[in-house]
């Protein structure tokens, strides 16, 4: 389909609003959220094959349940924090898409109202017209 001089493509919103974003942060908080963002990316599959490692262990070694239980809860509370902020991170990149994606159909919507008016004013300018012709 060939795009629309009045319809904007989502990801050019976002990409719009990226740099705009880029221009309010400063290069401090952009390199702090970059790094965030490789970390919640790359540290937790490492972060979960730690837990397998320490989960497998606690099941065989001979230690007091209560032991077992603390290490256990340890490690569930690490997947947490590492689990948590790469959801959330998940979470705003489709907010931002679904608030783009609903700019679009405004414009889109926008744009067809705007087209239905002229053409529904055109229309009545033909009927006024033929209107007249049929009076003659």
């Amino acid at each position: 389909m060939k795009p629309h001089a009045h319809v904007k493509h989502p990801e050019d919103i976002l990409k719009e609003k990226a740099q705009v974003k880029k221009q309010q942060e400063s290069k401090i908080l952009y390199a702090n959220n970059l790094l965030l963002e490789w970390i919640t990316n790359h540290v937790l599959a490492s972060v979960v094959l730690f837990d397998i490692a320490l989960i497998v262990p606690l099941i065989v070694i001979p230690a007091p349940d209560s032991v077992k239980i603390t290490l256990g809860v340890i490690s569930g509370s690490w997947i947490q924090w590492w689990a948590l902020p790469a959801l959330q991170r998940s979470q705003n990149k489709t907010q931002a898409q679904n608030d783009a994606k609903a700019e679009v159909d405004h414009e889109t919507l926008t744009y067809l109202a705007t087209l239905q008016d002229e053409q529904m004013a055109e229309l009545k300018g033909i009927t006024d017209i033929l209107h007249t012709l049929k009076r003659k």
